[in-house]
């Protein structure tokens, strides 16, 4: 008898707000984009990197965020996935400072508090972003994807 009383609560607190809003949500993704070094560095903080066994030292400051994020898809080339990241204009601004300032440095990109991939800067880089060369996968543009949606 209490679980059908029960049951029938859940129901018609569903018709009343979203299901959806009724269980706990996943929090978005948190997406950042952090200077970095190989060496370690004075108050950055050592992250190891995900598949592989090397860590890095990542930089407290937030240079970019989720919330900086346009557009994300992935693509293929020769086998290797390239990530292609669209920036909203302030991204595009912050992103072109910081790449400009810090060329042949790398830029840790952190996701949920992991670094997953730590691509050196080759040249400066605005509206457009093409990370080569790294391993992510179908889930990662899917993370990439919700914390653009969230923003």
């Amino acid at each position: 008898m209490l679980r059908s009383i029960v049951r029938v609560a859940v129901l018609v607190s569903c018709l009343l707000v979203p299901c959806d809003q009724v269980h706990a949500q996943e929090p978005a993704p948190l997406l950042e984009f952090r200077l970095a070094d190989d060496n370690d560095t004075a108050g950055w903080k050592e992250m190891g990197v995900r598949g592989s066994s090397n860590s890095i030292f990542v930089s407290n400051e937030v240079a970019l965020s989720g919330r900086h994020l346009e557009k994300v898809s992935f693509e293929k080339d020769l086998n290797s996935p390239v990530l292609l990241l669209t920036l909203t204009e302030e991204g595009a601004k912050a992103m072109g400072e910081i790449t400009s300032r810090n060329l042949s440095k790398k830029l840790a990109i952190v996701l949920n508090g992991k670094v997953v991939s730590a691509p050196t800067i080759r040249s400066t880089i605005t509206k457009n972003v093409a990370i080569t060369g790294q391993s992510f996968d179908n889930n990662d543009l899917l993370l990439f994807q919700q914390a653009v949606d969230s923003k």
